[in-house]
């Protein structure tokens, strides 16, 4: 296992220090320009999509690799944008994850600097409590600890499940800590590296941003505002949450298309996955689903908290009802002005 392949690990945070060159060196000098566009590509690839996987054959280039991860992470500090921050982590992650394909006896030194203990050659058992800790975040129910093979503490994992497993603990690894408390002289010395990057930024989350069209908005009830906001900072919701916002959408005449580019700014979007889960609850099986009442959007940790039109009715379809019925009177009063 090359450390260079993984920089987020100790052994490569080890050897970094070990090195002892110092930020300045980093940030100025000629004989550094490689780590700092290396640097500069990996946060273009969170933003893009994905970061480019460069084969390192030579020693410089394999030191390259492992400064220009520092130092990316710095360069998103800089930016300290929400959504990139995500974005980034996960293109990381996703890297690391087309370079496991290649290992295989190495996967338990990745695994154990991640806080995995996998046992035996493969598959391998897995302490539950280290499962629930890489898995919490994955939404298919083969994920459920309820629906795998628990005995005496310990499930079984395959080779396809550990590198997942161990992918997710990656990006949680990678994002732990940003942004970083980054000097703003720091930045201004990044500044040539910086202006590309944060106009390519604002491209792609102007495309990103959904124009709700014709919903009147300011009549979601508070519950669906937190949603959409969290949505729109790149956050991931809860499978009960991510229902109840898809299901109101749909009930509120937005077509299956505007709600799945609505999702576009989750750091672990999958356009194919999304659709079929917001298709499923608009009926393509038959049933088109209803959100949930207040009473078990409370129950599941989705209310944010009342406000005065919600203590009148019990369902967030009826506030929208109400609250969109007392805006059209000022629209058309506003309109005749």
């Amino acid at each position: 296992m090359r450390i260079s392949d993984y920089p987020f690990t100790q052994e490569a945070a080890e050897r970094v220090r070990s090195l002892g060159y110092s930020l300045e060196n980093l940030l100025g000098k000629t004989s550094f320009k490689s780590v700092r566009s290396r640097a500069a590509e990996r946060v273009q690839g969170a933003i893009t999509g994905s970061i480019p996987d460069k084969q390192a054959n030579s020693e410089a280039e394999h030191l390259a690799e492992l400064l220009s991860y520092p130092l990316a992470r710095l360069m998103v500090s800089c930016l300290d944008d929400s959504i990139l921050l995500r974005r980034y982590a996960l293109a990381e992650a996703k890297l690391a994850f087309k370079r496991m394909q290649n290992e295989k006896l190495e996967l338990i030194l990745l695994a154990n600097d991640l806080g995995l203990h996998p046992q035996g050659s493969g598959p391998w058992k897995l302490y539950f409590a280290e499962y629930i800790r890489a898995a919490h975040r994955m939404h298919s129910p083969k994920w459920k600890l309820v629906n795998r093979d628990l005995q005496e503490g310990y499930l079984t994992v395959t080779e396809e499940e550990l590198k997942r497993l161990l992918e997710e603990a990656v990006r949680e690894k990678v994002q732990k800590g940003l942004p970083l408390p980054v000097d703003e002289t720091v930045c201004a010395k990044l500044e040539d590296y910086l202006t590309p990057l944060r106009g390519e930024l604002e491209i792609v989350k102007a495309r990103l941003k959904v124009d709700l069209g014709k919903v009147e908005e300011s009549a979601f009830p508070p519950c669906i505002r937190r949603m959409l906001a969290e949505v729109a900072r790149g956050a991931n919701l809860a499978h009960s949450a991510r229902f109840a916002l898809v299901s109101f959408l749909l009930q509120i005449n937005m077509t299956a298309e505007e709600v799945i580019r609505l999702f576009n700014t989750s750091p672990d979007f999958e356009e194919e996955r999304t659709r079929y889960q917001v298709e499923h609850i608009a009926g393509a099986s038959g049933t088109q689903y209803k959100p949930p009442s207040c009473a078990t959007m409370t129950t599941y940790g989705n209310c944010p908290g009342e406000d005065e039109l919600c203590r009148r009715i019990r369902h967030p379809l009826s506030y929208y009802e109400r609250k969109a019925k007392a805006c059209a009177p000022l629209k058309t009063s506003e309109a005749q002005k």
